[in-house]
């Protein structure tokens, strides 16, 4: 069951609920946009930027953050 953070992601799958809710009807390619979407994600919450935003990156959140 989904569970969204303050962004509107789920902590669960890293998905957003317009993606959650896009999911049942989606043709394949819309899917593989959506699961590319879900890997970025889950690369940012892997390797947060610095605190200086170096690289064009956002600062970094505890949004989404496991414990």
């Amino acid at each position: 069951m989904c569970e969204l953070d303050a962004d509107g992601i789920c902590t669960g799958c890293l998905r957003s609920i317009g993606e959650i809710a896009a999911w049942g009807g989606a043709p394949a390619a819309r899917r593989r946009e959506i699961l590319q979407a879900v890997a970025r994600r889950r690369m940012r919450q892997d390797h947060p930027p610095d605190r200086q935003g170096e690289h064009g990156a956002d600062p970094p959140t505890d949004h989404g953050a496991r414990t």
